[in-house]
């Protein structure tokens, strides 16, 4: 099925006008839009913004959230657009338009490069020019690993991996050489804990493991807002120094730092153990617990699920009903869609944009967010999301059913629970259509 044939689909699902109508052609009820792209650097710097000539630009028709393809500008670059764009719109005289830019490149979980996005709603009206500027703010999150001199001397070989507690998997690696690249991540909505594993291996052949907590501390600012949550736009640097314990044994020792938007200066950042690891010929202690399930989470999913497309909007929904249960509380549910239907990826992308939602890259956070209940308003379905602590949850994937319904290919929605403890619990529906 085209693309365009998709987004269609997805329209008539979302049952909303359009200000583009024959009539309105005929009638040339139009206006004017220039369109101009601005960076919202995340720390005060002298240096340059970054270009965004080659940025990706989509006009969009806010009442129902799809391309407007009346001359093709949908993800043309800024250079490529014309100074004026012509735009339908309504009997009225006006319409409403969401405008998006974002960085070239495939926005990923884990990138070398910073990406940036925004967006903006502009009203149009007949035969006047209109001017909006998109201010695209950084998405991802920097973090940078140091080794201190002592540590270079101390350790031959080593890997730290960083996880956000959605499965980030940063990894680095000594092979990465003693000055690795920072790296620019996509975090879990909500995160307000980054945790760093070592191991590494001494001089002397000893083995060395430690687990650290990081959270903010002394401010609450970041580049999105007040949030003690890491996100978009902080910079973290993570210096690693060996120490030495009690017992005599060489650890490993954490400081970290984070940037802000509003500050010159670094702020510290805790870092909290989580149970030190005694090096191979210590105590021969076993490692204690470690974060992870530990049966407080139970996750009851659907059976994977077939049918034919035009079947799904009157299938029962209750199929795809997923139940949690967490005893000490729930504190956060991602959600994640992948397919192996490209057109599919393609309209979760430009139909969640409008909602500010990602269900592709970052993953979508169920609790709390009235963004989602919007999202499935306009698909004509019900949600009702949960609170931070409710100890009991049931996702409707139904709801994704009418959606699903035009696309044929095996759909797999990935779902993250963490609880009010950090204890998380995965798992996954798959629904395949068939045509």
């Amino acid at each position: 099925m085209k693309r365009y044939n998709i987004i269609l689909a997805c329209t008539v699902a979302f049952s909303l006008a359009s200000c583009v109508s024959e009539e309105i052609n005929q009638s040339a009820s139009v206006g004017k839009l220039s369109v101009e792209v601005e960076t919202v650097m995340p720390m005060k710097t002298t240096r340059a913004g970054v270009p965004t000539d080659n940025f990706l630009i989509s006009i969009f028709q806010a009442d129902g959230q799809t391309k407007f393809d009346g001359d093709n500008y949908y993800e043309k670059t800024k250079a490529q657009l014309p100074s004026q764009i012509t735009l339908p719109v309504n009997e009225n005289g006006e319409c409403n338009y969401v405008l998006t830019a974002h960085s070239p490149e495939e926005f990923k979980r884990i990138m070398d490069v910073p990406y940036f996005r925004g967006s903006n709603t502009i009203l149009i009206k007949k035969n006047m020019n209109t001017e909006a500027t998109i201010h695209c703010r950084q998405a991802n999150t920097s973090i940078k690993l140091t080794y201190s001199a002592d540590f270079l001397a101390t350790f031959t070989s080593w890997s730290v991996t960083v996880d956000d507690g959605n499965n980030l998997g940063l990894e680095f690696l000594s092979s990465n050489g003693t000055d690795p690249d920072a790296k620019y991540c996509a975090l879990a909505e909500g995160v307000s804990e980054l945790v760093v594993n070592f191991a590494g291996t001494t001089t002397d052949g000893a083995t060395v493991r430690r687990s650290m907590a990081l959270t903010k501390a002394e401010s609450t600012q970041t580049y999105e807002g007040e949030s003690n949550n890491f996100g978009g736009g902080d910079a973290v640097v993570i210096n690693l120094n060996p120490e030495e314990t009690t017992s005599g044994f060489v650890t490993i020792g954490i400081e970290a730092n984070i940037v802000f938007e509003e500050t010159e200066v670094n702020v510290p950042v805790n870092v909290v153990d989580n149970g030190e690891w005694e090096e191979e010929g210590g105590n021969g202690e076993e490692p204690g617990p470690q974060p992870g399930d530990d049966n407080t989470i139970t996750l009851t999913l659907p059976a994977p699920l077939t049918f034919t497309m035009g079947e799904g909007g009157t299938l029962d929904k209750s199929l795809g009903d997923t139940k949690i249960d967490a005893t000490n509380g729930i504190k956060s549910l991602m959600v994640t869609a992948e397919s192996n239907n490209p057109d599919m990826v393609a309209s979760l992308e430009a139909v969640g944009a409008g909602y500010g939602l990602d269900f592709v890259t970052a993953g979508v956070e169920v609790v709390g967010n009235n963004d989602l209940v919007s999202f499935f308003s306009g698909l004509g379905q019900t949600l009702s999301v949960p609170t931070e602590g409710d100890k009991s949850y049931q996702f409707p994937i139904g709801n994704f059913f009418v959606l699903l319904d035009v696309m044929s290919g095996t759909h797999t929605f990935h779902l993250t629970v963490t609880d009010m403890n950090g204890k998380t619990k995965t798992g996954e529906v798959i629904i395949t259509v068939n045509e």
